[in-house]
């Protein structure tokens, strides 16, 4: 377990512990949902779907062959393969998404590139640094900074926070197939946090997508207190039906 020290501008501090396997934070002995967590409730449920039927499809021409026969065990063996492959691909992406991140952090701070092997990885970086090093003028606040909203009781790891001329930027750093929706008020709820934590007003922010088939999309987008009531909605819509499968249980 983790052990974050979480300070704020009042001179006090938190502790927020963080467990990595399984990606659960804790504050005071109790489970606090994080903003991915929060915003996962935005996500189209087609959308999601849809993803599951192409990868369960993309196993099955995988595995089963034209005129070839099949005995019973093998067909459990292929069933099983293909009922589970939807969340071995989630995992895989998960586990690219963690270490490109790990390569964003580490050529930020000293831009180092150390050699990459699996190729959607190196797509993903390659297309990431090709970005970075034609950005100027950004000044490093921190990067991987966990986040706690003592208010709204949620938590969180922002990618990072840099500042441009008297402007606070928060940018957040996605590996996946797009943009979603999602990831707006996910870094709207990160701002929440920061501006409890820092004696900060941010107003703009910037989402870099890029994906582990090597293509680059950007979202700049800018944050005022509109935008603070969507994340707290979201934040709300998400205690209630989480209370609903808790009462269920």
């Amino acid at each position: 377990m983790e052990e974050h020290r979480i300070k704020f501008k009042d001179n006090t501090e938190e502790v927020l512990q963080f467990d990595p396997i399984p990606h659960k934070y804790y504050w005071n002995d109790t489970q606090l949902p994080s903003a991915t967590t929060i915003t996962k409730i935005l996500v189209n449920a087609s959308v999601i779907g849809n993803w599951t039927a192409k990868m369960c499809a993309e196993e099955f021409k995988k595995l089963i062959k034209a005129g070839v026969t099949y005995d019973e065990i093998e067909l459990i063996k292929y069933y099983d393969q293909i009922k589970k492959s939807a969340n071995a691909n989630m995992s895989s992406a998960g586990l690219i998404g963690g270490e490109v991140h790990n390569l964003i952090e580490t050529y930020i701070h000293t831009g180092q590139v150390v050699e990459i092997h699996n190729e959607e990885m190196k797509k993903s970086f390659d297309k990431f640094k090709e970005w970075w090093d034609k950005q100027d003028g950004l000044e490093l606040v921190f990067t991987e900074k966990k986040v706690l909203s003592r208010v709204h009781k949620f938590t969180g790891t922002l990618d990072a926070l840099f500042k441009k001329g008297n402007d606070y930027i928060i940018y957040d750093w996605k590996t996946s197939s797009n943009i979603r929706d999602s990831y707006f008020c996910q870094c709207f709820l990160y701002v929440i946090a920061l501006e409890e934590m820092m004696d900060i007003k941010i107003k703009k922010g910037v989402i870099v997508n890029c994906t582990k088939d090597g293509k680059l999309r950007i979202a700049e987008f800018d944050i005022d207190s509109d935008n603070h009531d969507t994340a707290l909605s979201c934040l709300k819509l998400y205690q209630f039906l989480n209370q609903k499968e808790k009462k269920n249980a």
